[in-house]
């Protein structure tokens, strides 16, 4: 081969290179449009479906547990699940199954039912330590709403009735049913009639898709005593033995006598008999709904007489002989109450004709004997010693209240020492607020809690029925009212086994 015919071929060899390379950088690769859905889930791609109704078909055919354990027709995807069309040319989808799967371990399947929310709203108050120039307590008040609560359920109609349930749980059944019929009211005639009652929280009910694997409520039953109890856990049961009393049952399961009628209801009052072998319930109630119950109360009652002490040099200290015999009055006192839950937390006095005024007891001592009052007349007695209800002020569980709580009078009100002896506390003391503690002969303390103002100072001797102080509200304190104690050499003891 000549040098001319190789050069050429080299030549040649060039541009057929060249335009090979031109004509593959020109050709073009043509796709279809086509149309897809992708599936997002909480905001979250999981991927591409050719059919979305295919998907939704699937998840009701793979979920038959679900229907026959709800008895339902269908199952559909999760409430923050979102298929949306796309047109794409040259994504690759997959099968529903994976999609499926992706969903089925990330979130709940839904059915058709009902969402009730329950909104709470609360009135913050902030107590400010009162200064020594006696200027009243500022209180800051501020309102603040939350969802309490989502209960989800099937039939609407057993919330109506496990309301009315828990409600008839608080509030006497007679007076209830009188209320209901509306009833025509003599305001005059002893006894309590209800005026109104209503639920506390804001409860609305919403017709919609619900979680399947979420607890569902389906028999008014089961929603009553979740909205009494809160809690679906099985109710602690105690077995009654000869001798049992509601009292002793109560006392000893940290429960007062009220939150076990409440967790009893066939049984009626705490003097009911029981049987050796009865089945009681013992668990403590926490209920999710508060029921306000609002009364007017009219109500004979005995006026307590004074004890008049007359010193005597010539009679021993612990002696003494009562000169005239004491006597209680009688008074007709109508009042405004307010109930949450069962427990009053407020009362107010509307009217108090005096029927017959009490007799002094009249008697010659040669040292202190009885113990006085701490308050004025007429009070309301809001919470007693011993274990009690405190889902009204938050609690989950009962606790024990060391003394007894006096309430009804009204913020300024007097308050008394109940016997004499030494001031050994005159100040704020821990959660009991602006407070008094005195220290008696024999071994007795008294604490006079959440008062107004104080009078006395640490140190300073006080007479029985000095005026110590004036009620308040200070403290871990929910209403007006005074917390009055009593230790017996350092144990507590009901204050009204003096009285």
């Amino acid at each position: 081969m000549n040098k001319t015919k190789y050069v050429f071929l080299i030549i040649l060899a060039f541009a057929i290179s060249i335009l090979i390379v031109i004509f593959e950088s020109t050709s073009y690769v043509f796709y279809e449009a086509q149309n897809i859905y992708r599936v997002y889930l909480n905001g979250k791609s999981l991927g591409i479906i050719e059919n979305k109704k295919e998907l939704e078909d699937y998840v009701n055919k793979k979920q038959q547990a679900i229907k026959e354990k709800y008895n339902v027709d269908n199952v559909y995807i999760p409430q923050g699940l979102k298929i949306r069309e796309e047109t794409t040319y040259n994504e690759k989808t997959e099968s529903v199954e994976d999609i499926y799967n992706k969903i089925s371990s990330e979130e709940d399947f839904t059915i058709n039912g009902y969402t009730v929310t329950i909104t709470d709203t609360k009135t913050k108050k902030n107590n400010e330590q009162n200064s020594k120039n006696n200027k009243k307590n500022s209180k800051e008040k501020e309102e603040t709403t939350k969802i309490k609560e989502y209960i989800y359920i099937l039939d609407d109609d057993i919330l109506t009735s496990a309301v009315n349930d828990v409600v008839r749980s608080f509030v006497d059944e007679k007076q209830y049913d009188d209320y209901l019929k509306e009833t025509s009211k003599d305001l005059t005639k002893i006894g309590t009639l209800i005026e109104n009652v209503y639920i506390k929280e804001q409860i609305s009910v919403k017709k919609e898709r619900i979680p399947a694997n979420q607890k569902i409520y389906q028999t008014e039953q089961d929603l009553a005593r979740y909205l009494l109890f809160g809690t679906d856990k099985e109710s602690k049961t105690y077995t009654v033995k000869s001798g049992d009393n509601v009292k002793d049952i109560a006392y000893n399961n940290k429960m007062s006598t009220e939150e076990f009628l409440i967790a009893n209801k066939d049984i009626t009052d705490e003097n009911a008999l029981l049987y050796e072998g009865q089945k009681v319930v013992i668990s403590y109630i926490n209920p999710v709904i508060t029921v306000v119950e609002e009364t007017h109360n009219v109500k004979k009652e005995k006026i307590r007489y004074k004890t008049i002490e007359r010193e005597d040099s010539d009679m021993m200290p612990g002696h003494s002989q009562v000169i005239q015999q004491g006597k209680k009055g009688e008074s007709i006192v109508t009042r405004k109450i307010e109930k949450q839950n069962g427990k009053i937390t407020e009362a107010i006095i509307v009217s108090n004709e005096v029927i017959s005024e009490p007799i002094n007891k009249i008697v010659r001592t040669g040292a202190n004997v009885d113990w006085v009052w701490p308050t004025t007349r007429n009070y309301t007695i809001t919470e007693n010693f011993g274990y009690g209800l405190r889902a009204d002020i938050g609690e989950t569980t009962s606790r024990m209240h060391e003394g007894i709580d006096i309430a009804g009078l009204g913020c300024g009100s007097p308050i008394y020492a109940a016997q004499s002896g030494t001031v050994t506390v005159a100040g704020w003391y821990y959660g009991y607020g602006l407070a008094v503690q005195i220290t008696h002969d024999g071994g007795y303390t008294s604490l006079y809690g959440h008062m107004n103002d104080v009078y006395v100072s640490t140190g300073q001797t006080v007479k029985k029925g000095d005026r110590i102080g004036a009620m308040g509200n200070t403290g871990y304190s929910y209403g007006c009212h005074l917390h009055f104690q009593l230790e017996y050499n350092g144990s507590l003891f009901d204050p009204l086994s003096l009285y």
